[in-house]
């Protein structure tokens, strides 16, 4: 009887270190829009949050509690949550809170009785939450390719990465690595990126071959390791910084190995729908995606695709892509996959 009581008492002791109350019921308010959880305890409940501005999750955390109360996950799935999943770590319980576009996320608590709130109301602020980096390729002293002595490189994909930048500015902050016909080295392009923090970082390129049949639209991100045809389309990009002075294999990787691997999961997510969508929408060949060692790449620390929009070396092509109306078309499915991918 007294090893039956020793135990009891063993529990009991325990249950009030490590466990302060219990979650008696978690439930939605509409009005104002706000996740409640309703706490059984003695003291003020601690919490602690954090949230993922990418991913839009919210991660809540609340500190010696135990869960008393059957959770639906589905049964909070609405206006403005995306997903919630529960973690009970024995002596915390955690939350993590997927939020629709738009939704807040201010969190504390209240006495007489316990809870904590989520508050879920829409965000006011007018605060833009992710910027794109747009680096229309060459410029200035480098024509870029040259197709037909008519059509440069530099100025189809200006062209286009104007177009880009107005379509995205709603929704986005946008920096332009160049907004005019200028010279910069591919260390300045990723530099200017990494100085605005970009979330995404979008070179726009024409490609070129000797094959004069050669057409399509491709798309490239940086890979340490790459197929010999996508090693000879990025020596061939690199060695237009050569040309004009530029070291590009002094151009260092400048994030590491978890990032890197991150950010090229990232760049492939983006780079697949929106070359097929490009190659439909404009009636080209669509020549896939590519990991190669871009120097322009390279230097960004984020995710970031080069897009080879077309052959200027294809008469059909090159007369397509310098045409406005299908600049146009271009830029609104580079903004669409781009919009999509972050919203």
């Amino acid at each position: 009887m007294k090893k039956y009581l020793i135990f009891f008492i063993f529990c009991l002791v325990s249950f009030t270190i490590f466990a302060n109350g219990t979650i008696q019921k978690v439930r939605m308010n509409n009005n104002p829009a706000q996740l409640v959880f309703d706490i059984s305890s003695q003291v003020k409940p601690k919490f602690n949050s954090s949230y993922d501005e990418y991913n839009r999750l919210l991660f809540l955390e609340i500190d010696k509690v135990k869960m008393n109360t059957k959770f639906n996950p589905s049964s909070f799935i609405g206006k403005s949550i995306e997903k919630i999943d529960l973690i009970d770590y024995g002596t915390n319980v955690g939350f993590f809170i997927k939020l629709k576009k738009g939704a807040g996320h201010k969190v504390y608590s209240l006495t007489n009785p316990h809870r904590i709130v989520v508050d879920l109301r829409p965000t006011t602020s007018s605060k833009k939450e992710f910027t794109i980096a747009i680096d229309a390729g060459h410029g200035g002293k480098d024509p870029g390719a040259i197709g037909f002595k008519i059509y440069k490189e530099k100025d189809i994909a200006l062209a286009v990465a104007k177009k880009l930048q107005t379509r995205l500015s709603k929704d986005f902050n946008v920096i332009m690595t160049r907004s005019d016909d200028r010279y910069l080295t591919l260390s300045e392009r990723s530099r200017v990126a990494n100085r605005a923090k970009a979330d995404l970082f979008v070179s726009l390129h024409l490609n070129a071959s000797n094959n004069a049949s050669a057409q399509g639209a491709e798309i490239f991100y940086f890979s340490k390791k790459s197929s010999p045809y996508a090693e000879k389309i990025a020596a061939y990009e690199n060695s237009f910084g050569e040309k004009y002075g530029e070291k590009t294999g002094s151009i260092a990787q400048i994030m590491g190995e978890l990032a890197y691997n991150k950010n090229m999961e990232k760049s492939i997510n983006i780079a697949k729908p929106l070359n097929t969508s490009l190659a439909k929408r404009l009636n080209m060949r669509d020549r896939g995606i590519y990991g190669a060692n871009f120097a322009v790449l390279r230097g960004f620390n984020g995710p970031g695709i080069l897009v080879e929009l077309g052959f200027i070396t294809n008469k059909v092509e090159v007369t397509k892509l310098s045409k406005e109306s299908n600049q146009n078309v271009m830029a609104d499915e580079l903004a669409n996959k781009i919009r999509s991918f972050f919203y």
